[in-house]
């Protein structure tokens, strides 16, 4: 993956907001790259989310619901998996799909927590301001 792509990505990502140039840098060569075509699925409902999300990078998702519903459209700069990794269960709320073809940055919080505490805890706050989105 191009190296000004995932640092677009990132920079229009609230998430990263504020960061210093270093911890950027950090969480960049600790990201996982990963492409998906098309249709494929990236997370299913209900399967571990294992303390794994990711940012698009490139493309578009969407969020389907169990029943089919289509639930939100996501595109470049948002993040996907953070709930799953709040909750209790540690599970995947729901089912996330690529839109044509799609690349993620990808990271275990768990490999990340000690060294950026401030974005695990924004990480966290995003993935409950979402749930409480959803539920309203």
């Amino acid at each position: 993956m191009d190296i000004d792509v995932m640092r677009t990505a990132m920079l229009n990502c609230e998430l990263f907001s504020g960061l210093e140039q270093n911890d950027l840098g950090g969480l960049m060569m600790g990201a996982r790259p990963r492409s998906f075509l098309d249709g494929e699925t990236i997370y299913s409902k209900g399967d571990e989310a294992a303390g794994v999300f990711a940012l698009i990078a490139s493309g578009k998702v969407e969020a389907v619901a169990e029943n089919g519903f289509v639930v939100t459209e996501m595109s470049v700069g948002e993040v996907i998996g953070e709930v799953g990794i709040i909750s209790g269960q540690g599970k995947r709320t729901v089912t996330v799909k690529a839109m044509g073809p799609t690349e993620l940055l990808e990271w275990n919080i768990k490999n990340i927590q000690e060294s950026y505490p401030n974005f695990v805890k924004k990480l966290k706050e995003l993935a409950w301001k979402r749930l409480k989105n959803w539920c309203e």
